[in-house]
């Protein structure tokens, strides 16, 4: 691969965070789990039990495992690996071996949040960045082809079967401890890849959409997708309306809505992620 100015100005960014997001990743491991003997999951908690049972550093666990793991990947699907999968791979691994830093807690419940914290929004950001770290998704998606599971069920296999080695290795506390650094990190993922729930959509079905519409459109200066429906109760045409508002915004649309139709159906739904006018603008790929 040739590094070019247009290749830096295209992908330069995205490498850049990920190597932010695998360093993050990396202080969890080093400062949270590997001295409280806890993990969440993934070829990262394999490494913390052998570290303890054979004194395998973990970055070795995590180049000895990863790379085979990709070279299958490979050879059973085909295409190349991705270049942002290898460079995160080795950069989790790089940065495992290089921040040897003193653990910021023994305390258990306190190593459990803070790590999930650390690992999850650094995979997340890693994943943001349409990178990955490896691991054991390449495993999971191996069992879905031999085996009648999916991928998502495969990988929650090898993640339980990673932490109810510490428990049998270490204690069943310290698994229970695992399972809820897990679910932190997995939060942590989907709100760094999804963003904070901060706007709602809602579906309005209304026999005055021409009226509530324009209230929406003058009074909260948001874009509203006006759509045919068929109530298949009552064999009427109905029209819909669909907006996405700020939470602020959303008990002055409830108001709106039901002063010009209190017989109004609303369906307000939690949203991530907006892109596009009036909220976040979206990424443009050059």
């Amino acid at each position: 691969m040739r590094i070019t100015r247009k290749w830096l100005k295209k992908n330069g960014w995205d490498y850049l965070i990920i190597t932010l997001g695998t360093a993050v990743t990396a202080l969890g491991i080093d400062g949270f789990y590997v001295p409280n003997r806890i993990s969440d999951g993934g070829v990262s908690g394999l490494g913390i039990i052998l570290l303890y049972l054979i004194h395998l550093p973990v970055w070795v666990t995590l180049i000895a495992f990863n790379l085979p793991l990709l070279w299958l990947s490979h050879r059973l699907w085909g295409g190349r690996v991705g270049m942002r999968t290898l460079f995160g791979t080795i950069m989790l691994s790089g940065f495992v071996a290089i921040l040897q830093v003193k653990p910021f807690t023994h305390n258990v419940l306190l190593a459990t949040v803070y790590g999930g914290l650390l690992s999850g929004v650094g995979l997340g950001l890693v994943f943001r960045s349409k990178g990955t770290t490896g691991g054991t998704d390449v495993v999971a998606r191996f069992l879905s082809h031999v085996l009648p599971v999916s991928m998502g069920q495969g990988m929650i296999a090898m993640d339980f079967f990673i932490i109810s080695g510490f428990g049998l290795m270490f204690s069943p506390a310290r698994a229970m401890y695992s399972l809820i650094a897990l679910f932190i990190s997995s939060r942590a993922i989907d709100v760094v890849q999804e963003g904070i729930e901060f706007a709602r959509a809602f579906t309005i079905i209304t026999e005055h959409a021409d009226i509530v519409g324009g209230r929406i459109l003058a009074d909260l200066g948001r874009g509203v997708t006006r759509m045919d429906g068929y109530g298949q109760y009552t064999g009427k045409r109905r029209d819909i309306l669909y907006v996405v508002v700020t939470r602020p915004e959303v008990t002055r649309l409830k108001a709106l809505v039901y002063q010009v139709d209190p017989k109004a159906f609303i369906v307000v739904a939690k949203v991530h992620d907006v892109l596009g006018e009036g909220f976040r603008a979206p990424p443009i790929e050059e």
